[in-house]
């Protein structure tokens, strides 16, 4: 008895000194001043080393989005097109979303095309959208499309398409998307198309998801009804291959169904190797040679990226164009990306494009980066849902919760109750970000 006392009391001082070390390890990535991304130059090697586009984006205070601006040069000719994000302040969700085109000759931008969100249900999921284009003829703005998404719990159940039928002013059925899950992936998307003449959705095409045993997708594959023969025809299928120790994607290959010959044949090939801070060293892209039935020898083009890696992944904010391609590729905060290009005649790689990425802390704009001593989660350890309590009245509050090897697991904005039974059982680190300041922690899972 005396052995299992001194067992159980050992346990718990390894406990308190994990989490206290795991709370310091928190409060370092919090205090930390995120980096966003607020602006990415592309420029041409072969060409003199010319800005051929930029990317210019803008935040709120809360590090949310609230603009894109984006401009190419060709030709001596400017090309631009912006993007605004518009947010409701009591709640931080997106209210709009507004599109506008350039004018070079009169340095003004149009707006021509916009996106309402309507109404988001208590989790906030968006439940409706609707979309609206500028009519410059009659100086008014028409429907064009309406979304509305239907939702199992917090998973997307379906989701609904509509056009406006100008002509009886009236929104009509247009599409649908059926999705299925397993143990909460998604391995089913089925589009469907509606029949008006019997006043029915018809299936139309097949998405397929699978998944390896540390849930990582390994294979996406589309199938289209053929409506001739009344059979599921192969279309197209991306497959990823991750490293066994680091899960680390290595290679992604998309290929196409030749009907004719009933095989798949290759399309394109990325490779991608890593360093030894998990940044990715080098993307190789490769082409399909289809008269050998192999993939070519040499890459067609080839990627090598400068990185800081005393900026964490995590400590970055991203704009939603780049946020899927950071969290795939980078662990940390990348400079620049060189790209090459492969010459067929010289049997080498060449000089071909530089991407440079450049950003402002958080701070500067406007966040206090000041600890929220007076906000606090309960209950600790949770099970179902975490609750955020605190005397002071935060300003579009997030929070961000990493699993213990730094990657986001759930992310929440504007919201003081949140569903956690989806993660699995373990630590967490929590980050609450607010205009006000920052809060962060140790969450235990049950």
């Amino acid at each position: 008895m005396v052995l299992i006392l001194k067992t159980i009391n050992i346990m718990k001082k390894f406990t308190i000194l994990y989490l206290a070390f795991m709370l310091i390890t928190a409060n370092s990535i919090a205090q930390s001043d995120p980096y966003m991304l607020t602006q990415v130059v592309k420029k041409d090697l072969a060409n003199g080393n010319a800005v051929i586009s930029e990317q210019n984006y803008s935040y709120n205070s809360s590090g949310e989005q609230t603009e894109k601006i984006q401009y190419s040069y060709v030709g001596g000719n400017t090309y631009g097109s912006k993007t605004v994000w518009i947010y409701d302040n009591s709640t931080g969700y997106i209210n709009e979303i507004d599109f506008y085109n350039y004018d070079s000759s009169t340095n003004t931008w149009t707006m021509t095309f916009k996106t309402e969100y309507l109404q988001y249900d208590s989790n906030g999921n968006i439940l409706e959208e609707q979309s609206s284009y500028y009519d410059t003829a009659n100086s008014v703005w028409v429907y064009s499309q309406k979304v509305q998404y239907h939702y199992n719990g917090n998973l997307l159940d379906y989701v609904e398409r509509f056009y406006y039928d100008t002509a009886s002013s009236s929104w009509q059925n247009q599409s649908k998307e059926i999705y299925s899950y397993t143990s909460g992936l998604l391995t089913l998307k089925l589009n469907q198309q509606w029949d008006s003449v019997n006043n029915s959705y018809f299936d139309t095409g097949k998405w397929y998801y699978t998944y390896d045993s540390n849930n990582l997708l390994t294979e996406k594959r589309f199938e289209y009804f053929d409506t001739n023969t009344s059979t599921w025809v192969n279309s197209q299928k991306t497959v990823n291959i991750y490293d066994p120790v680091t899960l680390y994607k290595t290679v992604k290959e998309e290929y196409y169904w030749d009907v004719s010959n009933n095989l798949w044949i290759g399309n394109s090939k990325e490779v991608y190797s890593y360093d030894s801070n998990g940044n990715m060293s080098t993307m190789e892209a490769f082409q399909f040679d289809s008269v050998n039935n192999t993939w070519n020898s040499y890459p067609s083009n080839v990627g090598t990226g400068t990185y800081d890696n005393s900026v964490d992944r995590n400590n970055l904010g991203l704009p939603d164009d780049y946020s899927g391609f950071f969290n795939i590729l980078f662990n940390h905060k990348i400079d620049l990306l060189h790209l090459t290009q492969y010459n067929s005649s010289t049997s080498s790689q060449e000089p071909f494009q530089e991407w440079e990425f450049y950003y402002t802390p958080l701070s500067v704009l406007g966040v206090n980066t000041g600890e929220l001593a007076d906000v606090t989660i309960y209950p600790n350890p949770v099970s179902t849902t975490l609750n955020i309590e605190g005397s002071e009245n935060l300003t579009d509050f997030k929070i961000f919760i990493y699993d213990m090897q730094g990657k986001q697991v759930l992310y929440r904005t504007g919201q003081n109750q949140i569903n956690v039974q989806m993660l699995k059982p373990g630590n967490y680190i929590y980050r609450i970000i607010a205009k006000e300041g920052i809060k962060n922690g140790v969450m235990i899972k049950n």
